[in-house]
């Protein structure tokens, strides 16, 4: 539900990096950004299509799942399989966020921006819901579920980013930037990885503020070189 150019060019990064040719839907839904996550594990009876039309209901029979947000884009031929790696090793794996409108933002969880997740992991923290909480954003609950279960969470912290992030007016006083309880800020653009691993993913935060889907854009033709 956005530019048909946005969803073109996010396809084609993806295809650019996704060099074990795993599986790549983009879903076209009426439903929220957390049931619409739910789809995948067959939870609350969510319905939706692809873009190409594809009735998914037998294609889903995977042992990972990896979500990408439709404003975020791997920037290396590592990054896919870097995240699916890590949650064939049995961690949750996912960019680092904070939800700073829920008790300040002191909790960091693996994002849907992308976050990866094995079956049987999924299974073993009881099968939540990706809904946002009392405690926590989409697909948080992800994230308090692992880490009381004694499974690791690998957060793949931001780098740099681009922009400021748009404040409502009651935040009007608040910094430009969002920040991690580690003391690490993000905003719009943020490029995700390590000084290891490189440059992993880059997120569009906040793309229907001002000209941001201009910028994916621009980031998406980048990538493609």
């Amino acid at each position: 539900n956005i530019d048909p150019k946005t969803v073109e060019l996010q396809k084609q990064v993806v295809e650019k990096y996704n060099v074990s040719k795993y599986p790549h839907f983009q879903i076209k839904t009426n439903a929220t950004h957390a049931l619409t996550l739910d789809y995948f594990w067959g939870i609350n009876g969510v319905k939706v299509e692809t873009m190409q039309g594809q009735n998914l209901q037998k294609q889903l029979d995977f042992d990972i799942i990896l979500s990408l947000d439709l404003d975020c884009i791997p920037l290396s031929e590592t990054a896919i399989d870097h995240y699916v790696n890590g949650a064939a090793d049995s961690k949750l794996i996912g960019n680092a966020q904070s939800s700073n409108h829920i008790d300040g933002g002191k909790h960091m969880f693996a994002a849907p921006s992308a976050a990866a997740i094995h079956r049987e992991i999924f299974l073993t923290i009881g099968k939540p819901s990706a809904n946002p909480t009392a405690r926590g954003d989409v697909l948080e609950e992800y994230t308090w579920k692992a880490e009381k279960a004694g499974i690791k969470v690998d957060l793949i912290m931001p780098l740099r980013y681009d922009d400021p992030v748009v404040r409502y007016d009651w935040e009007k006083d608040r910094d430009p930037f969002w920040k991690l309880p580690n003391g690490i800020p993000y905003g719009q653009g943020t490029v995700y990885g390590s000084e290891e691993l490189g440059d992993l993913f880059y997120h569009n935060f906040q793309i229907f503020q001002g000209n941001n889907q201009q910028k994916f854009w621009a980031r998406c033709e980048k990538a493609l070189g």
